[in-house]
């Protein structure tokens, strides 16, 4: 069995050990949308490896995701963004998974998402790369009998072979 394999059935694991729990009753179906400002951190770029240097870049970030919160614990989506360098744009498609801490009106939270982020112009020594974000977040719901909410959000975030801090505004409906 290839180790490719053995990951993905690990991971569905992981995922059915996580949501089989819960019931249709303790599901409820969300959407956010939230755009950010990324600060470079640290690249991992040579010099000779691209012509694309984000570290030089303002990159701005905007995402849409759809996906399901499990008893208000648990978030589980997916989602498709746009992030804008210097002279260079993307499109991702990624996962996310949150866990809430709480279920109040502050409710901090972690999270991490993963996929891939296509480049365009295609110009470029490489067309794309993965990205991967670790998060911390707070989320302010806006009322006691709306599940509509705003959230803050940061973390370590690679892309294109760089590490950014997202600071990140979002809302969830």
């Amino acid at each position: 069995m290839s180790l490719k394999n053995l990951f993905s059935i690990l991971l569905f694991y992981v995922f059915s050990l996580t949501f089989a729990q819960y019931t249709a009753s303790d599901v409820r179906h969300f959407i956010k949308l939230e755009a950010n400002k990324m600060l470079f951190y640290k690249s991992t770029l040579s010099a000779s490896s691209t012509t694309l240097k984000p570290a030089a870049a303002s990159v701005i970030n905007v995402n849409g995701i759809w996906g399901w919160d499990f008893k208000e614990k648990r978030f589980l989506g997916i989602g498709i963004g746009y992030t804008g360098y210097q002279a260079y744009s993307g499109a991702s498609l990624f996962g996310e998974i949150n866990f809430f801490v709480s279920n109040t009106h502050l409710n901090p939270y972690i999270g991490m998402r993963a996929g891939y982020e296509l480049l365009f112009p295609t110009n470029l020594s490489r067309s794309g790369d993965v990205l991967a974000e670790f998060l911390t977040g707070l989320q302010i719901r806006l009322g006691d009998f709306t599940y509509v909410s705003i959230y803050l959000q940061s973390g370590l975030a690679y892309r294109q072979k760089t590490l950014f801090i997202p600071l990140r505004l979002g809302i969830r409906f």
